[in-house]
């Protein structure tokens, strides 16, 4: 796509997204006892002053996914849908890479029929941070790209737009006696967040026997929070759910999960594979930061920091990470 930025006048942003909605169902960040994306009718309701609390992930993989019904030897699919084309608008680029490492996963990777319904007709409208929206973003330590429809740049009566897609296009000019091109040109300027360059060791390798990690253990109480409200985590389990008064008769289902949890890793014969709490926490942030890096060349963390920000016990591991010295 073109780097040039379109501009659009922040008086004329609600009939951008009023547009939208007449054809679209659009989605937005809404502070109430939290914050995060549900379906609006009317722009006015969209916070942008932070991060949503909750990420987009729940929109594609869902938490509770029916994958078939069966009825003794008969089997039936059925793959929901949405009715319309869903576009989310105040997505920050931690949460677009997400859905890209989400995207790879269940699109390249693996080709999940589910994830694709929910995923391949949406729409991504960005909304640059102008600085680190938390104490605990550490988004400019990891390599994050342009993953995008269109993306937004808030100035002082205007916000720069930039076209990341075809589907992004198509949105501009559905609309376009509200946005004129400019000579400005994206670099990679406009694409730094202050304040959020966190995390001091990139590699962690030679780490995992450092003692220091009893600062995290210690605090660790296994809750899962930190997998739940991560916009990359996809474990999830499989299972049947039939009635006692027909047990060939019943639906297989897909719920996420969370390696946080010993009950996670057990098998036939009641055995853990990660009985130790200690080797549960390592284990998420080595796969974060270490073990797919290394099986993908993709960082699969985005520096969202919700892991630290919601940990009940303020568990920062980044912070854990930087103070350690290699033996």
């Amino acid at each position: 796509m073109d780097e040039f930025f379109y501009q659009i006048q922040k008086t004329d942003l609600s009939k951008f997204l009023n547009n939208i909605i007449q054809k679209n169902e659009l989605y937005a960040p809404i502070k109430t006892d939290a914050i995060r994306f549900e379906k609006i009718e009317s722009p006015e309701k969209i916070y942008l002053d932070t991060n949503a609390d909750f990420p987009l992930k729940e929109f594609f993989f869902r938490d509770r996914e029916k994958l078939f019904s069966f009825d003794k030897n008969k089997i039936k699919v059925e793959i929901e849908k949405p009715s319309k084309t869903r576009v989310f608008f105040g997505v920050r680029r931690c949460d677009l890479n997400a859905v890209k490492h989400q995207d790879f996963i269940f699109m390249e990777k693996h080709k999940d029929p589910y994830y694709s319904a929910q995923r391949e007709d949406a729409i991504l409208i960005g909304y640059h941070c102008k600085t680190a929206p938390s104490k605990y973003c550490f988004c400019g330590s990891m390599d994050l790209g342009d993953h995008y429809d269109l993306m937004f740049w808030e100035d002082e009566s205007h916000y720069f737009v930039h076209v990341g897609t075809k589907k992004g296009e198509n949105l501009i000019n559905s609309s376009k006696e509200l946005f004129s091109k400019t000579n400005i040109k994206l670099n990679e300027e406009h694409k730094k967040i202050d304040f959020t360059n966190r995390l001091k060791k990139k590699d962690i390798s030679k780490l995992q026997d450092n003692p220091d990690w009893k600062k995290g253990v210690d605090k660790c109480i296994s809750c899962a929070a930190c997998t739940t409200l991560c916009p990359t985590c996809y474990c999830h389990e499989i299972k049947d759910e039939v009635t006692l008064s027909d047990l060939q008769k019943g639906e297989r289902l897909r719920e996420w999960s969370s390696c946080q949890l010993k009950s996670f890793t057990k098998v036939a014969g009641n055995h853990v594979f990660r009985e130790n709490r200690e080797e549960r926490f390592k284990h998420r942030i080595y796969h974060q930061l270490q073990y797919f890096k290394e099986r993908y060349n993709i960082e699969m963390c985005v520096g969202c920091g919700r892991c630290i920000t919601h940990c009940p016990t303020e568990i920062d591991f980044v912070e854990i990470i930087n103070e350690m010295k290699e033996k």
